[in-house]
Formats: structure tokens, C-alpha cells, sequence
């Protein structure tokens, strides 16, 4: 066989391999949405996101243009997101004392501690994913992962 026919039929091989990956990929992180969904049965998949991502900037807080950037949803979606979580007592709004003009979004008191067990909840449904991997199966899927992305996220930082 001609080295440039094995070469497109090893990349035709490649790519469907690569696509195949990145499916699964996206399933489990999916299937980890969902299980937020039934561990916080009060907050829909992008309502828990919004919270999560609130929860990192908690003592300063985050803006509402701060939020839709980092979701991709358009300001006035992550208002009516905001509206109902404040609703639901879990966030507030406030003045943000370095630019009176803005304003900043924070969790509530009571809503720390909640997110707080919502967050080790979620990271052991997570980890569950893997029960069926030994422990050299393990270490082979962190050492191959951690060569293509190698930056680590903080058990914080991952919801």
C-alpha cells in the first residue's frame, strides 16, 4: 500500500477515534449535569452552573456581564437566571462599593454552606463515573489526560 493512501487512511482512522472521544467526553460531563440535577432537584442544569460559578467569587462577587461571558448566555438571560435564584434565596444583589453604578452578585449566607455540600455531593456522583476502572486503569486514563490537558483545576474550581 502507498505510504500517502496509509497515511489518509491511518488520519480517516484518527479522526473517528478523536470524535468518538470527544463524544464521550461530552457525555459524561453531561451525565454529571444531570446528577446535579437530582442531587439539587430545586435548581435546573443551568441554574446550578450559575450558582457554582457564583460560589467561586464569593467574597467579591461577580458581575452580570462577568457571568455572561463566562456562560455565554446573554446579560438579560442571566438577569432573569439571577431574578429566580434570588427568588429562591440563594443569591443577592449589591451595590459594588468600588463603583457604586455596579452591581455584584453573592451568594447568601445560608446558601454557602448549602452549596457548599451540593459541591462535595456533586464530586463524588463524579467519581462514582469511574468505579468501573481498576486502579492501573486509573493511572493510565490521569497520565494519558494530563498529557493532553495539563493544567489542574482545584476541587473548587471544577464546579
Amino acid at each position: 500500500m502507498p505510504e500517502k493512501q496509509l497515511r489518509k487512511e491511518t488520519d480517516t482512522v484518527r479522526d473517528e477515534l478523536l470524535q468518538q472521544l470527544l463524544l464521550r467526553m461530552f457525555s459524561l460531563m453531561k451525565n454529571v449535569q444531570r446528577d446535579a440535577s437530582v442531587i439539587k432537584p430545586s435548581l435546573s442544569p443551568p441554574q446550578a452552573r450559575l450558582v457554582l460559578i457564583i460560589s467561586r467569587y464569593n467574597d467579591a462577587g461577580i458581575s452580570v456581564k462577568e457571568l455572561a461571558r463566562l456562560t455565554s448566555v446573554t446579560p438579560g438571560a442571566i438577569t432573569q437566571f439571577i431574578n429566580t435564584l434570588v427568588d429562591k434565596k440563594l443569591i443577592t444583589r449589591e451595590t459594588d462599593p468600588a463603583d457604586r453604578r455596579s452591581i455584584k452578585i453573592k451568594l447568601t449566607p445560608s446558601a454557602r454552606n448549602e452549596i457548599h455540600q451540593f459541591k462535595n455531593e456533586l464530586f463524588s456522583s463524579a467519581i462514582k463515573k469511574f468505579d468501573v476502572l481498576n486502579t492501573d486503569e486509573l493511572k493510565e486514563l490521569t497520565r494519558i489526560i494530563a498529557k493532553v490537558s495539563p493544567e489542574i483545576v482545584t476541587k473548587e474550581e471544577m464546579f
